[in-house]
């Protein structure tokens, strides 16, 4: 048997390999079997599962206090644990907590567990609610003491991660700015990039952050000092700014059906942990902060935070006292103030 034999013998077994292996003429290649959705919730429990297993340590002594096993309380060291997942990594925010399936457009995480439970096990580490916010006549923050909360988490390469709550939220950068003017400042020419004139309002709008390069293009176009405040403040306004605000264990409240007599849990509707005020929040922001619709004060601060679906265990503990009402944290600067700081850079 001489190599020219052997050559040919192996090239007719690649082709007829080939031959054996390709589809017939007008046929298909058949498609890969769909998933179902009872596999798809398997695998997510198993990995969910391997999660827990890597914390552990953090779960040691820990005693549920649901069905579902994801609100756990740890009388000796006074700490409320809550298994939760991320369901909106770049979401304007209402919540940063909500039942599953709850209005998971406005929240960072959801957990499976009634509000009630956590009410509860916050009452279990020794914690009395104080009082949601009041909106009229005029608004009073929420009360209660104050909770820290800290996100652990097992990251892609399987290193256990962990961050304070408020590290994965940062001041609405997705909003519309204005500045009334009378006019554009003379040789501005509108609308100049983003850079825009209203003038049935007589005002300049920008939306978004801004760059450096954009601030600095926009500053070199005119003097006007009314113009250069606005300029300055936007840029401002965009930047990635971390909340600073406490929660508290505000406690929502009952409501009682007039006709039927029966109560309810007001924060059953979903207002776990807030970052807009709300009557009903369980845990609320201390400071004014809005809800209304294209007004929201924060948003997910995504790049911090890990891909949607992944485990987080949330740690609740009771953190330092209540502040006086006169160093509540307000959500942003006055234009008075803006104009002052603008005035002296």
């Amino acid at each position: 048997m001489n190599d020219d034999y052997l050559t040919r013998l192996l090239l007719a077994t690649f082709v007829l390999a080939g031959t054996v292996a390709a589809p017939a003429p007008g046929q298909e290649t058949p498609s890969p079997r769909p998933v179902s959705e009872e596999e798809l919730l398997k695998q997510q429990t198993l990995a969910e599962e391997k999660v827990w297993n890597a914390l552990a340590a953090e779960l040691q002594g820990a005693r549920a206090l649901n069905p579902q096993g994801t609100v756990l309380i740890q009388v000796q060291k006074k700490r409320v644990l809550l298994k939760t997942k991320v369901v909106c990594p770049d979401c304007i925010l209402e919540m940063v907590l909500v039942p599953d399936g709850n209005r998971e457009h406005e929240t960072i995480l959801s957990i499976r567990s009634k509000a009630f439970v956590i009410h509860a096990a916050l009452l279990g580490i020794g914690l009395e609610p104080g009082k949601p916010a009041v909106f009229s006549p005029e608004f009073v923050p929420p009360t209660g003491p104050v909770i820290q909360i800290e996100a652990v988490w097992q990251d892609e390469s399987g290193q256990i991660q962990r961050r304070s709550l408020q590290e994965w939220v940062r001041f609405n950068t997705q909003r519309y700015h204005s500045q009334a003017l009378p006019a554009p400042p003379a040789g501005v020419t509108l609308p100049h990039g983003n850079l825009r004139w209203d003038r049935f309002n007589n005002e300049i709008l920008w939306f978004g952050p801004m760059t450096t390069a954009e601030r600095d293009e926009l500053l070199a176009l005119s003097t006007d000092a009314t113009y250069q405040t606005a300029i300055r403040r936007f840029y401002k306004a965009g930047l990635s700014r971390p909340l600073t605000a406490d929660f508290v264990f505000a406690g929502s409240s009952m409501y009682k059906d007039e006709e039927t007599g029966q109560e309810f849990y007001e924060a059953e509707g979903g207002h776990l942990i807030c970052t807009s005020n709300f009557p009903d929040a369980l845990l609320d922001l201390r400071e004014e902060s809005s809800a209304a619709d294209g007004a929201q004060s924060y948003e997910g601060w995504t790049e911090r935070i890990p891909p949607e679906n992944t485990p987080v265990l949330l740690i609740l503990s009771h953190g330092q006292k209540e502040k006086t009402a006169s160093a509540l944290v307000k959500p942003m600067p006055s234009a008075d103030s803006e104009s002052a700081a603008a005035s002296q850079q």
